[in-house]
């Protein structure tokens, strides 16, 4: 089964392919640029969110070594930072929209 790690991984190699490919093909200098902005965005959506997650992970690392390990208390829910909360929420936006696309 794959992992969270390399699913995420794998689609950003689909999304990120997928708009490269879209810049290289288009004739039309308004699409490219477009399409350029969108993969810019889509790179700033990405790392903001393993930056922001890195720092979830560091701030509350005995909190998840403790749920791993089946110890669920009280403080099993982590409190979020507001660029945190804001990363997470992009990245289940950008779930939910690569999600969307390959159902169609």
């Amino acid at each position: 089964m794959a992992t969270p790690y390399l699913m995420g991984h794998v689609l950003r190699l689909v999304i990120e392919t997928a708009l490269t490919s879209l810049i290289e093909t288009t004739d039309s200098a308004e699409e490219r640029e477009r399409r350029e902005d969108q993969k810019r965005r889509f790179e700033l959506m990405l790392l903001s969110i393993r930056m922001n997650v890195a720092s979830v992970t560091r701030r509350h690392a005995s909190v998840i070594r403790a749920i791993q390990n089946g110890d669920r208390t009280d403080s099993s829910i982590l409190q979020l930072d507001e660029n945190e909360a804001i990363a997470m929420d992009n990245a289940k936006t950008l779930y939910e929209q690569v999600k969307a696309h390959t159902r169609t």
